[in-house]
């Protein structure tokens, strides 16, 4: 008997392996909205890493308006950064950027540091290997697309996603950053740390800040939306070209992966979601098809773009992965299994 996906969530809330969940996902036309525990349909999660397809969305509707070009090296547009990748590189994690900036993440401690002192802690990175050669995550890369979608547009990257992006799609729940007492935002537990003991998501220093690679806050219906838009069901936001961008392999076929947490022989990625292919193992299990697009958070979000079963679907809770207990049994694998049986 083919499991129900709903009653997979619930019972992640029922065994306390989360404390709030929403759910929604569309399943060739129909959408599906639920919510589970200290939660309803209009609280706000911590997006975490979902944040960058958002990011790259919008960098794709500036290529569009031929504001940005995907092959165009970051030296360019961004003159005192150290990396001359192109912004396609950056946005498949193939620029050779490290994952992060010890120096980047101790400016955004400072509390009287904003998005410039933490762009140019980013812009002074140097790459730790030659593009094109492996799939290196990686903050440091999304945050110098970030940077080179604002000098080319002559506005903040925050404004540039919401004028271009959320607000087409009618996302009126998601945003870059969040205060840090709004009682919409459910809190993370197991949150991990920005450095010296303030918290990732729940702090205020990160919050503050809204970072575009992990500063999002919103709901799984809005993000749902742009899934749907994504996959063509949609609005015409993206141009097909776009689109394309977004759902193919972009650089090669090169080795790689997660950090320390998953890594293959072969890490495609398209511009802002990782691509299923045949990779073993793989947060969604086996269950999606090769074709699938997906993108998890390390607060405890995932999203997933299946064209043969013609699933989008949209999984966020309010426990970091760090414990991997979205792995466990009757979490993300067997729930995307329930979802394109």
């Amino acid at each position: 008997m083919t499991a129900d996906p709903l009653q997979l969530a619930a019972d992640l809330v029922a065994r306390g392996s989360v404390g709030a969940m929403q759910v929604a996902y569309r399943q060739q036309g129909q959408t599906t909205l639920a919510c589970f525990g200290a939660c309803d349909d209009q609280s706000r999660f911590a997006l975490a890493s979902l944040t960058k397809p958002l990011i790259a969305g919008a960098c794709l509707v500036a290529c569009d308006e031929g504001v940005l070009d995907l092959d165009r090296p970051l030296t360019a547009d961004v003159s005192e950064a150290r990396c001359g990748a192109t912004l396609r590189e950056l946005l498949a994690h193939a620029s050779g950027l490290p994952a992060d900036v010890p120096a980047a993440r101790k400016v955004q401690l400072d509390p009287a540091s904003t998005w410039p002192d933490v762009a140019a802690a980013y812009a002074a990175t140097a790459s730790i290997a030659p593009a094109l050669t492996r799939r290196t995550y990686s903050n440091a890369g999304y945050a110098l697309a970030a940077l080179a979608l604002e000098r080319a547009a002559g506005m903040g990257y925050e404004t540039y996603l919401r004028e271009a992006v959320l607000q087409p799609l009618g996302l009126q729940r998601t945003t870059l950053g969040a205060s840090p007492d709004d009682p919409s935002v459910v809190s993370v537990r197991e949150p991990g740390l920005l450095g010296h003991g303030e918290q990732l998501f729940n702090g205020p220093r990160f919050r503050a800040l809204g970072l575009p690679q992990s500063g999002g806050f919103g709901t799984a219906e809005d993000y749902l939306q742009f899934l749907v838009t994504v996959s063509g069901h949609g609005t015409d936001l993206f141009s097909a070209e776009a689109r394309a961008e977004l759902l193919t392999n972009q650089c090669g076929a090169l080795p790689g992966g997660v950090g320390d947490f998953m890594e293959w022989p072969v890490c495609d990625w398209a511009v802002g979601f990782e691509l299923r292919d045949g990779k073993t193992p793989h947060w969604t299990g086996p269950a999606l098809s090769p074709a699938s697009a997906t993108h998890f958070g390390a607060s405890g979000t995932l999203a997933f773009i299946d064209p043969v079963s013609d699933v989008q679907a949209v999984l966020l809770a309010d426990r970091g992965t760090y414990s991997r207990w979205m792995l466990e049994p009757g979490g993300w694998p067997d729930i995307c299994a329930a979802l394109v049986a």
